[in-house]
């Protein structure tokens, strides 16, 4: 059990300290009788708004509207956000969530008026939602007149008079009751009940992002870095929400020893091929990423920061889907394998303007540009082959020049097929009786030829070929060709159909 003392009176206390009697506004000689061997501990001021900072950041991104009360809560303006999250219930659902991620323990309230949703929230049992200013008014009758925190400092004054709830304290005639009390009771009790005015400070997120996690202990392992990065992507989305932007990439610093057995810190790099500004959107990709480095040293300062952002996209509001919405579910495997198995070993098919099919596909690593169809329909060059070998194509090759008559290819072949699965490199064949021989199989030439005159400009030489189709006797059928005037000459397989 533990409580938190200002002023020598409680301001908060756990679940196990309510169950022995203590309440906020309880003096400490009473709390200690009340509850044996509980811990008291002094306010920290500093300490309390910047977890209140933190937390309200994280909260944004349920509504814009976002206050602080009394430097004890927060309060959220959800008139507007009742509908978007389904309710009540599943928006404080939602919000529960949320808190828990960012390691806070919180009661909800709420109500029509914000001081009747805080006095709500600091009640430990009975109804914590009321949708009208009827049923909040009766939840509100029948509570001690000591919740509201300017009657605490006559508490005893009103137990003299056995005024003790707040139907009682409302029905005191209210200029005797300012005279022998203070303005500030008769207006929180005209807030509560929503029958006043209330204004706010409406709590405005940065104008950049880079927040900064002190861990009161060391932590060696990853489980424990996705719990707290997981705090600090929470805040950002609130962030994100708060400015309607979204982001691709974030960068995490893990501050290790300083002194003299400093450190330099561990830089990760998260990257989503697609705008997030979503905690589930960074979720699976921070998983796989942090679970493939390897910590040096303890980590005992957690940074998040976004250097680039950008305009949140829209949805379309047409009756059917746009065609790339249904690329999201690829782009999150995409991100998944980038972030498991490294950017290098994720690879996607670049055409490239050359006849030779060998040199008509390359591979290299799928960058964002691919994922978004935005950004891959404009223009840029091709691949280097320095930079991306060619690899077993897994995509139709593109159209070979053909010099041969159009009058001696058969009217079918007007478009020339082509195999799914090419080999690298193509596999030379045996010549048995001046066919060619796969596995021991002899092959019979069914279309063709298909005449190939390319890549004289290139270290390999000039390319002369002639294609074939062939069929062997159980009817698998193959792309070969043959090479013409150069000193490889001979038959090669470099196709096989499906």
């Amino acid at each position: 059990m533990a409580a938190v003392l200002d002023k020598g009176r409680i301001l908060l206390c756990t679940p196990a300290a309510e169950k022995q009697g203590v309440r906020p506004g309880t003096s400490a000689d009473t709390a200690r009788g009340l509850a044996c061997g509980i811990q008291l501990l002094s306010d920290n001021p500093h300490a309390r708004r910047r977890h209140l900072h933190d937390t309200a950041l994280s909260l944004l991104q349920y509504t814009p509207n976002v206050s602080f009360l009394e430097d004890q809560a927060i309060l959220l303006e959800v008139s507007a956000s009742l509908s978007l999250f389904r309710g009540p219930r599943t928006l404080c659902h939602r919000i529960h969530a949320t808190l828990r991620n960012q390691g806070a323990r919180a009661r909800l309230g709420m109500a029509p008026s914000a001081m009747g949703a805080w006095v709500l929230s600091r009640q430990p049992s009975g109804q914590h939602r009321v949708l009208t200013t009827h049923h909040l008014a009766q939840r509100l009758n029948v509570l001690p007149a000591q919740v509201l925190p300017a009657a605490q400092p006559y508490s005893d004054w009103l137990d003299g008079i056995r005024c003790r709830t707040l139907q009682q304290l409302r029905a005191l005639p209210r200029k005797a009751l300012q005279q022998r009390s203070s303005p500030q009771l008769l207006q929180q009790v005209d807030a509560a009940y929503g029958q006043a005015t209330e204004i706010f400070n409406w709590f405005e997120a940065p104008p950049t992002f880079s927040q900064r996690y002190e861990l009161t202990e060391r932590i060696e392992h990853c489980n424990g870095i996705l719990v707290v990065t997981m705090r600090l992507i929470e805040q950002l989305s609130g962030w994100l929400q708060a400015r309607q932007l979204s982001t691709r990439s974030l960068g995490i610093c893990l501050h290790h020893e300083k002194g003299r057995h400093a450190r330099a810190p561990t830089q990760v790099a998260l990257h989503v091929s697609e705008s997030a500004w979503q905690p589930d959107d960074f979720l699976p990709v921070l998983r796989e990423r942090l679970q493939a480095i390897t910590l040096p040293a303890p980590v005992i300062t957690i940074t998040l920061s976004v250097t680039q952002t950008a305009t949140r996209p829209t949805h379309s509001g047409t009756l059917f889907p746009e065609p790339t919405q249904w690329l999201h579910q690829e782009r999150r495997l995409l991100d998944l394998l980038r972030a498991r198995l490294g950017d290098q070993h994720v690879l996607g098919s670049q055409p490239v303007a050359d006849y030779r099919p060998e040199q008509a596909n390359l591979w290299s690593p799928i960058h964002d540009s691919q994922c978004d169809p935005d950004i891959s329909s404009s223009p840029s060059a091709p691949p280097s082959r320095s930079a991306a070998r060619p690899r077993a194509v897994v995509a139709p090759t593109g159209t070979a020049k053909s010099k041969a008559a159009k009058a001696t290819m058969p009217p079918r072949l007007a478009m020339h097929s082509r195999p799914f699965w090419l080999l690298d490199p193509p596999q030379p064949l045996t010549v048995v009786a001046n066919r060619p021989v796969h596995n021991g199989k002899s092959l019979h030439l069914i279309h063709g030829p298909e005449r190939l005159e390319s890549g004289w400009w290139s270290p390999s030489g000039h390319e002369r070929r002639d294609y074939f189709i062939a069929r062997d006797a159980n009817g698998a059928r193959y792309w070969l060709y043959r090479q013409r005037e150069s000193q490889g000459a001979g038959w090669f397989l470099q196709g096989l159909f499906g």
